[in-house]
């Protein structure tokens, strides 16, 4: 966010920006829970909290919450959150906008392990985005625990950490290269860190089936920013022709994020019965094991140039109108 952009609005002011802008950008007035989350937010006092430091210690009256706040700003790395207990029995509850001040009935991450509290919360997750988290941490008290009803104390370390996708090979630093399976596919995944850059997903292998007379093959490039394993039928950026070996983004195009991306390779071919000539249709035959290469090219956009996507928000707050930026509204 610009160095004042927000200038003498305090919390409570910047709280209330953040509601009425999600109402109104939708033509609709504020909603029962927004007004809700409003009147909680007047009433409590959330402590903002620092990646990579130890925060605290703090105590947390018995069966009480107490609430953070953390600006997260690394969209490739994961976000861990961990709760040392000093004393009492302390759980931990984490959300993003909507819900502003998790509880155990909230939709939430949540840890609740006897002690001390360890809390991942993959990148790769469809619900992170950067911005502002809140952390909930409670002391439970109850006659089911050792430390019954004491007040918790509890030290808040908060960081961002490396992301390691389970399944899929990261193509971010490296060219990737692999083979054709006809008709079915390949999977990867890479990740764009800053929203001020243009990219390129280019795909490469023989088209020329002068060249390569038995090995020739036209495969097709899918690239989804929410869909880990693409189809050529799924809702995602394609090549769709033999001469366009390359899928481009930039920030002007109203899908381009900062974040994970998934690739797909599909081995396109044409069945046998449908492949007279084998020297101009791409039979599977040839495409079965083709060597492909895989390759994101990134390029850094001039800070002049570039221009991140804003949202105007009418706010009733003295006549004004604010511009807020999507980390924000």
């Amino acid at each position: 966010m610009e160095e004042g952009r927000h200038r003498g609005i305090d919390p409570s002011a910047r709280l209330y920006y953040y509601i009425f802008c999600n109402s109104f950008a939708y033509g609709r007035r504020p909603r029962n829970a927004n007004k809700r989350a409003l009147k909680r937010a007047l009433k409590r006092n959330e402590r903002a909290i620092t990646l990579g430091v130890e925060n605290g210690p703090y105590e947390v009256e018995c069966n009480e919450y107490m609430y953070f706040t953390v600006d997260v700003v690394e969209p490739c790395m994961d976000l861990r959150v961990q709760v040392f207990g000093r004393a009492g029995e302390p759980n931990l509850y984490v959300s993003r906008y909507p819900t502003l001040y998790p509880t155990e009935e909230s939709l939430a991450w949540t840890s609740y392990n006897w002690g001390d509290e360890n809390l991942t919360i993959s990148s790769w997750d469809p619900s992170f985005e950067v911005g502002t988290f809140y952390v909930g941490v409670q002391a439970f008290c109850s006659d089911e625990v050792q430390t019954g009803f004491e007040d918790a104390v509890v030290i808040l370390l908060v960081e961002s950490v490396r992301s390691v996708h389970p399944e899929l090979n990261d193509i971010s630093e490296k060219p990737v290269t692999g083979t054709l399976a006809a008709e079915g596919y390949h999977y990867y995944k890479f990740c764009v860190p800053r929203e001020c850059v243009s990219l390129e997903v280019i795909l490469e292998n023989c088209l020329d089936p002068e060249a390569c007379p038995t090995s020739y093959a036209w495969p097709e490039l899918l690239v989804s920013h929410s869909i880990p394993n693409p189809t050529i039928y799924d809702l995602t950026w394609k090549l769709a022709t033999v001469e366009r070996r390359k899928v481009s983004l930039d920030p002007s195009h109203p899908n381009f994020h900062t974040g994970h991306f998934y690739v797909g390779v599909y081995g396109w071919c044409t069945p046998a019965e449908h492949c007279p000539d084998k020297s101009a249709c791409g039979p599977c035959e040839y495409a079965e094991n083709t060597e492909y290469t895989v390759t994101i090219h990134t390029e850094e956009i001039p800070q002049a140039d570039c221009k991140p996507k804003t949202y105007k928000c009418d706010v009733i707050s003295e006549g004004n109108t604010v511009l807020l930026d999507t980390l924000f509204c």
